[in-house]
């Protein structure tokens, strides 16, 4: 008799941990797990060292619980929170294919809230990828669900806003934390409050500088979106990027003819001097008759590229950028190199140093000590070894143990 009561007095105290969890509450959930040592207990205690960000404590819990587990579901939730504690690992690819298999395998045994979850840690390895789109269609197949409980929810449209932030498209990031919030309100949950404050403050904040007729001021992603509408030619400096209308030309491998670009658009609309658009071009103090010879092919192929769109017109002195659209220019904000790195890892893909120094107009060696700077601040992350180095900005994510509120038993 004895026995069955700290038994029930046991599984009470877990029940009220899940609960806890369920809330965000992990500090609560630990003292009420205590010192269980069975598979449940073991899982709860995995989850909520995950959420306080312990994930090293997290994956020897979640181990020892996976080696005591006899249920096959609570087997399937272990292997789910396995995969999202993968997730922070650095290498998206095999989490993505082990998250797919986690929620067929959850969807069968009838686990509809938990497989929705593990969509959604899918989803998370998508963006780490690079692939928007992609992570944007699983999102919106979990959003189409009915019957998707509140929590679940409220993290499918932070996941919303996450990408497209990533796609610079705040308006549609802010309608999709205004669902979360309404999700929230059925749902409350400390850490995606959270979330939610941090992703609201990803949108207000300043991340570059729009020049237009020598004139600067602080663009945040509101700003970036409307100079990026098609109302402007957008010379985009961070990207490397020209922008009019629905066309956008990549000039990210073309450095000559994006070094003529930005000449011509920030001194729109006067013109520019040869020989001061050829030292531009060509990195030169000193221009000779070589050069300009050489400026008058680059700028026939910069002609060639903007067809239609604006081109680079001869004048007495030099040339002019000419197009219908006013000229505004994109611009990295004070920082140097490392502050334009950012904003490109920002899109949420895995770089390399060489490619982000060809993105940023900068050479290899610069790219990395800039790159080792936002490692060393923490801004940036960095995976893999020798040959294989990446790197990637989290920005403000919905960070994987928080989809983890998802493998607690439903109470």
């Amino acid at each position: 008799m004895a026995h069955a009561r700290a038994r029930a007095a046991a599984d009470a105290s877990l029940a009220l941990a899940g609960r806890a969890l369920a809330r965000g509450d992990a500090l609560h959930a630990l003292g009420l797990v205590g010192r269980a040592e069975d598979g449940l207990g073991l899982t709860l205690r995995g989850i909520a060292h995950a959420q306080l960000g312990d994930l090293a404590l997290a994956r020897a819990s979640l181990d020892r619980a996976r080696s005591l587990a006899k249920d096959p579901l609570l087997r399937a939730r272990i292997e789910a929170a396995r995969v999202e504690i993968a997730m922070s690992d650095g290498d998206p690819a095999p989490a993505a294919k082990a998250a797919r298999a986690s929620a067929e395998a959850l969807a069968k045994l009838g686990d509809a809230r938990n497989a929705a979850m593990q969509r959604l840690v899918l989803a998370r390895a998508e963006v780490l990828l690079g692939r928007l789109a992609k992570a944007r269609h699983v999102v919106d197949e979990v959003l189409a669900h009915a019957e998707l409980p509140a929590d679940v929810a409220a993290v499918a449209c932070l996941a919303q806003a996450e990408i497209a932030i990533r796609a610079v498209a705040p308006t549609e990031a802010r309608a999709a934390l205004s669902r979360a919030r309404k999700a929230l309100d059925a749902a409350p949950n400390e850490l995606l409050a959270r979330a939610l404050v941090a992703l609201e403050a990803e949108l207000s904040k300043p991340i570059a500088r729009l020049e237009q007729r020598g004139a600067q001021r602080e663009a945040d992603l509101f700003a970036i979106e409307a100079a990026s509408s098609g109302e402007v030619f957008l010379v985009d400096a961070c990207r490397r990027l020209a922008i009019a209308g629905r066309a956008s030309i990549p000039l990210a491998k073309r450095s000559v003819l994006f070094a003529l670009l930005l000449a011509l658009a920030r001194a729109w609309p006067a013109d520019v001097a040869r020989d001061a658009l050829a030292a531009a071009a060509f990195d030169t103090r000193r221009v000779n008759a070589s050069h300009r010879s050489r400026l008058r092919v680059e700028i026939g192929r910069l002609r060639k590229l903007l067809e239609g769109l604006g081109e680079p017109v001869a004048t007495t002195e030099g040339y002019v950028l000419e197009t219908p659209r006013a000229v505004a220019v994109l611009l990295p904000p004070d920082g140097g190199e490392a502050a334009c790195l950012a904003i490109l890892l920002g899109d949420g893909a895995w770089w390399t140093a060489q490619a982000l120094a060809e993105h940023a107009g900068v050479s290899k060696r610069t790219a990395q000590r800039a790159l080792a700077a936002l490692v060393e601040a923490r801004i940036v992350i960095k995976a893999g070894a020798a040959k294989d180095v990446r790197f990637s900005r989290p920005g403000a994510p919905i960070a994987s143990r928080m989809l983890l509120l998802g493998l607690v038993p439903k109470p």
